[in-house]
């Protein structure tokens, strides 16, 4: 790799551990907050010269492409290597840019082999984003599922020239493709089904075995069976055909005996996500109850080993409890007697989760957390849905955490000004409305801006790696796939009885006053009730977010007059002018200063008090 490339890379793996020297035991809060304080410069040391690597030495060479040499081509599939593999992801949006940009050079050049390779990688590091996107409703995510598979359809076009082409690793990028065009969500789960029945019987066909002896066909048809094992519809009123659920049955079985033998021979536990995949089959064909599917679950689940951090000990702590749950969503009678089972498991998850190791950069734990985000259901006694991602934000997206502390926090107080000025402010929310003791309002509103700044941002969670690792300015893609957060947040908190009253703010905090601008469209600002609320916390989480990470908008540094300023510049527009005429009295901006400042010291006591428990 060219030493640009090797310092980018360096930077990258350092920005993952700055957070975890946080960990070292500490003495003090003054001593905690001063490193968080030094490690944060650090971070936006590296992140500045990450974007000057990238300005003085890819993106010139994005520019003359194609007359690179040879070996300037080598390099830059070698550091897209590095970027995004199979076991960590350290920027999968500068992996996608690579791939892109020589897959464009290739077309040039009317490379083929070339073409094909770039065609899958580029699929590889779309499916990444798309990963991001689990409990997104079909309708938002497809643009993005469409362009993942118009990647791998392109490059398993080409199966058609397999005989003629030399390439052994061209063939073999040419079949994975084919396979990796039933990854990602569809409308129906048949036709998930029949693609990768296809896929399996071209991989069964001995002609292609003939034509490519070298190629690893048996681990092509075992994955292949085991993305067939995983395609089954949960639900029972679904269009699954008869065909379909036979080719489901025989692949789950045939994974799960084979996952069996490897256990023995390798003297590891027995295989529990491929356990599931046969009972979840067996029981869509009656061959189960559901009282015994759950019990087979729960048993599953019960083997999970709290100090086991591998991927199918995280799928048995994490990933099945959110089955679970949807199995619970789709038929609630079965929930009163499971209810103290369940708010057990939600304890042993956060317990595992809060035990993960920092230093692991493992991109499956969020997708299994993403999952039980989900379907998470709340019960009389169990930890509630706020508090739970509340918990998963301090141990794995700290900074985001703090933000949401502060959102909160200010949001209140200048909701108390706010009410004490005008004590009708907040009437159009009608169980503000309701009430009639002055002090019993005023404590209500207060908690209503404190939960909804705190919450406003729990569909982050769906991408806590662009959040927490990018060590640059996002691309104009990043940008549209982080405008879902606000959907999939607005989504969770409405389907759950102690947030469901929340769920305006997350969706609409980014949207613009005039309605000129701001994302989603599905936020009607004069159709929603709460929109006074929703005003305030889009404030205060534009104010913080251009006073903490400035960088990740192309927003340049600027002190906290200076962003106030801004915001007036921006009154009536972006923002609500009732809320910015208060801007403009020194009183209340010394108030909202101070408040600030003093939640997000308070933020870092609450990571600090973790941090002190775990050394």
């Amino acid at each position: 790799m060219q030493p640009y490339q090797e310092e980018y890379i360096a930077n990258l793996k350092d920005i993952i551990m700055l957070p975890l020297r946080t960990q070292t035991a500490v003495h003090s809060l003054t001593t905690y907050q001063e490193q968080i304080y030094h490690y944060r410069h650090q971070l936006e040391d590296k992140i500045n010269r990450n974007m000057d690597l990238l300005r003085d030495g890819l993106f010139p060479l994005f520019d003359r492409l194609f007359e690179a040499q040879p070996e300037e081509l080598e390099d830059l599939e070698e550091f897209a290597s590095k970027l995004l593999n199979g076991k960590n992801e350290l920027d999968s949006g500068l992996f996608c840019q690579i791939y892109q940009a020589l897959l464009s050079r290739a077309r040039h050049t009317k490379d083929r082999n070339t073409i094909i390779r770039c065609l899958y990688w580029l699929g590889i590091g779309r499916h990444n984003m798309c990963a991001k996107m689990v409990g997104i409703d079909l309708t938002d995510s497809e643009y993005y599922m469409s362009q993942m598979r118009l990647c791998f359809a392109e490059a398993a076009a080409y199966l058609k020239y397999f005989d003629e082409i030399d390439n052994t690793e061209t063939k073999g990028f040419i079949l994975r493709s084919r396979a990796n065009t039933a990854l990602g969500q569809f409308k129906s789960a048949s036709t998930k089904i029949r693609l990768t029945r296809q896929t399996l019987q071209i991989l069964q066909d001995e002609e292609y075995h003939q034509n490519a002896p070298d190629l690893p066909w048996d681990r092509y048809i075992y994955m292949t069976r085991q993305q067939m094992a995983s395609s089954i519809s949960y639900s029972q009123d679904n269009d699954m055909s008869i065909e379909d659920i036979a080719a489901i049955m025989e692949s789950a079985h045939i994974v799960h005996q084979q996952r069996i033998i490897e256990a023995l021979r390798k003297k590891e536990t027995p295989p529990i996500r491929s356990a599931f995949s046969c009972h979840a089959i067996d029981y869509y064909c009656g061959l189960l109850t559901l009282e015994e599917l759950l019990s087979k679950m729960e048993t599953l689940m019960n083997h999970a080993d709290s100090s086991d951090f591998s991927v199918e000990n995280m799928y048995a702590t994490i990933s099945l409890p959110a089955f679970y749950c949807q199995y619970l969503r789709e038929y609630p009678k079965q929930l009163s007697k499971r209810q103290q089972y369940l708010e057990g498991l939600y304890q042993k998850v956060l317990s595992y989760a809060m035990s993960f190791p920092k230093n692991e950069a493992n991109e499956q734990i969020f997708l299994y957390l993403r999952q039980l985000s989900t379907t998470f259901i709340e019960t009389e006694h169990s930890i509630s849905y706020g508090d739970f991602q509340q918990n998963i934000l301090k141990h794995f997206a700290p900074d985001v955490y703090v933000h949401s502390q502060v959102v909160g926090k200010v949001a209140a107080v200048f909701c108390d000004i706010l009410q004490q000025e005008e004590p009708d402010f907040f009437d159009d929310i009608e169980q503000i409305k309701k009430i009639q003791n002055p002090n019993t309002k005023r404590h209500a509103v207060h908690n209503f801006a404190m939960n909804c700044g705190v919450l406003h941002d729990v569909g982050k969670i769906n991408f806590i790696s662009l959040f927490t690792r990018t060590a640059r300015q996002w691309f104009d893609e990043e940008y549209e796939i982080v405008h879902l957060h606000t959907i999939v947040g607005s989504k969770r908190l409405d389907t759950c009885a102690s947030t469901h009253d929340y769920a305006a703010a997350a969706l609409g905090h980014h949207s613009w006053y005039d309605g000129s601008r701001g994302y989603p469209d599905t936020y009607k600002r004069l159709e929603c009730p709460c929109r006074q609320m929703v005003d305030v916390v889009g404030l205060i989480d534009w104010i913080d977010n251009s006073l903490s990470r400035p960088w990740l908008y192309g927003r340049p540094k600027k002190s906290f007059d200076e962003i106030i300023q801004e915001a007036l510049s921006l009154e009536g527009k972006r923002f609500s002018p009732l809320l910015t005429a208060r801007l403009r009295d020194q009183f209340i901006l010394e108030k909202i200063k101070e408040t600030f400042t003093s939640s997000r010291q308070e933020a870092y006591g609450a990571l600090y008090e973790i941090s002190s428990y775990n050394s």
